[in-house]
Parts: structure tokens; sequence; C-alpha cells
């Protein structure tokens, strides 16, 4: 507001005026709190953690291996040099920026068997960080994906978390020595040569390997480790300390995080209930999974209930919590001082 329009009235403002919309708060990633120094952030990979249709309990085995993954801090011993190449997340998934996706000896050293891009959809038309020419001369699986903006990422994420997983199923299935019975990934059902047993890597990156492609990573470990998107934040950024994720990724990626539990309570509701098959009868290795999760079966949907049946089932107990939030929320406002937006020039 300007100086004349201040004054008008004998009257100021009590605060700042802006012209913008109001900001939401910022997304605060602390640090880990441990009981000793040096401590790493371990999470160990559990199927009670993930979504029971998005993959079952031996598909994640294959994919995780059932192995513990750490992360120490890398703050200490790292340099600036260390942010143009990659580091590894997941003893099976790594994260840096686009010159290492073209660096034909750190990919044969490392043994990456796919290279997953997340890039700009005007880099796409460009035929920008494209790596096909790499990946058929040394023999590895190229997987794209093409966003425009934020928005466009997070309707992307679960195809970019199902593509990882497929790769994996996939390497893991082509080194089979032979099948005992006609399920694919059954107990006993798949006989491999551990002392030839080569497991699937992935390298996942955009410009920098800084911001869209940690998006990925972070969506990755929501998806299939259960983390919670802070928790997935720290466990990256201890790997690869030059991470940057901006405040709408990370409402972007909160976001996600509450799509993701809310189809995990809901289907293992469903699956308690008697509402749904168990996983493995209704989800093959090989079916691509789409949205948040496994490709559903359709079933016959019941009619909803009415606001009748609603209020019959509703009883005293439930309406004293329904009060109790009420009440909780009115606490929050009881010790606030009051804000008045003028008042009179002194």
């Amino acid at each position: 507001m300007n100086g004349d329009h201040q004054a008008r009235g004998g009257a100021i403002p009590a605060a700042p005026y802006t012209a913008r919309p109001p900001s939401p708060p910022a997304i605060m990633i602390p640090a880990p709190t441990f009981l000793k120094a040096n401590e790493p952030i371990v999470c160990v990979p559990s199927f009670a953690n993930i979504d029971p249709l998005f993959l079952t309990a031996p598909e994640l085995e294959i994919i995780t291996q059932n192995r513990p993954q750490e992360a120490y801090d890398s703050v200490n011993n790292w340099q600036y040099e260390d942010r143009r190449t990659a580091q590894e997340i997941l003893d099976f998934l790594w994260l840096g920026p686009s010159s290492v996706a073209r660096d034909k000896e750190f990919l044969q050293k490392n043994g990456f068997t796919m290279l997953l891009a997340a890039r700009d959809a005007r880099m796409a038309q460009a035929r920008l960080m494209g790596v096909d020419r790499v990946a058929r001369e040394l023999g590895l699986h190229a997987e794209t994906l093409d966003v425009e903006d934020h928005q466009d990422l997070i309707r992307s994420l679960p195809e970019a978390v199902r593509k990882i997983n497929n790769h994996m199923l996939d390497v893991y299935r082509s080194q089979a020595l032979g099948n005992q019975t006609e399920q694919p990934l059954g107990e006993g059902a798949m006989v491999i040569d551990k002392t030839k047993f080569r497991r699937g890597k992935v390298l996942i990156f955009c410009e920098t390997g800084n911001d869209r492609s940690a998006a990925v990573v972070n969506a990755y470990l929501m998806s299939v480790f259960g983390m919670n998107m802070i928790q997935a934040c720290q466990f990256i950024q201890f790997r690869r300390f030059c991470v940057s994720l901006d405040e709408d990724m990370k409402y972007l990626l909160m976001t996600y995080e509450g799509l993701l539990q809310a189809q995990k309570t809901v289907n293992r509701y469903k699956l308690q209930n008697g509402q749904l098959p168990t996983p493995a009868s209704t989800v093959s290795p090989t079916t691509p999974t789409t949205g948040l999760g496994a490709a559903l079966p359709v079933f016959e949907t019941k009619p909803k209930r009415g606001i009748e049946e609603t209020y019959e089932e509703v009883d005293d107990d439930d309406m004293d919590g329904v009060m109790d939030e009420f009440q909780l929320d009115r606490e929050r406002y009881q010790d606030r001082p009051a804000f008045v937006p003028f008042v009179d020039r002194p």
C-alpha cells in the first residue's frame, strides 16, 4: 500500500502488506536424531510397510533380496566434485547427473543393467539427454520419464516405480534355470544359480541429479520400502549430499505419500475383510502396474450406503470422538493474541 492510502482516515496497517497469495509453510527436513555419533540410517524392507496389491511378498524379496540398506552421513567426506558423479542410494539403485549416463567405463565398471532418465519434455523433443546409443552398445535397458512440470511428474511417479520393479524382476527371471511349477514366483518355482547370478542395477539421472531424478528415487523409497517423505529425503541426502528439492517438489512428494498411504490402508482393509483375493492370486508377476499400485482385477462393487444407514451405525462413542476432535481444533486458537488489521496513528 502507498503512503497516502496508509494514512487515510488516521489509521495505519498493523502488519506489512503484500500483493502475492500467501505461501504455505516451508517443509523442513531435520537432521536424523541418533543415540550415537556416525550412526547410519538403516532401512529394512518389509511387506508390512507397503501396499499388499502393489507387490507380492516374493516379488519384494526378489527386488530387495531382504537386505537392510544403510546410509551414513557423507557431509564430512563430501567434496564439490562429487556432485558430478553418481552415488549408490540402494545396493541396486544409483542417483546421479546425466553426464555419468554417457560414461561407458563407469557403467560397465559398476554393472548397471538399466538407465532411467527423468527429463524435461522439451528435451525429449530436442532429443537431448538420450542414452539409447550408449545403452545399445553396452546391452543395457534404457527408459525415459518425460515430464512437463511438477504436476506431470506426480502422475509419472508410479510409472517410474513400475519400470524399475519390472526390470529387477525381469533380470531375475532371465537367469532362471528351470520352472518346477506353473507359478512363476512361488517357493521352489524358480531355480537360480547363485554362483552366477547377476542382480539388476538401475541408474536414475536428470540434468543435475539433484532434483527431478532425486524425486523419483524419493518416490521409490516410499513405494517399496514404506518410508515417509521426510525419511526418504534424509536417507537420500546422507548418500548424495548435494540433493536439493524445492518447496513445490517437497509438497508434491508429501501428496504422493498421502496417496500411497491411503491406497495401502484401503487395500489392506479389503484383504482383511475378504473383499479382495490374496495378492498372489490376483496379480501376475508380468502384469504391468498402473496408478499407484498393481493392476487390479475387476470386482462387483457393492452399492454405497445411504445416509440413513450411516446415521444408524454411529453410536454415542463415535460422536464423543468427533466432539473431542472439534475441541482439540478449538484449543489451537485459545492462546493466540487478537489481530487487528489497522491501528490508529499515534
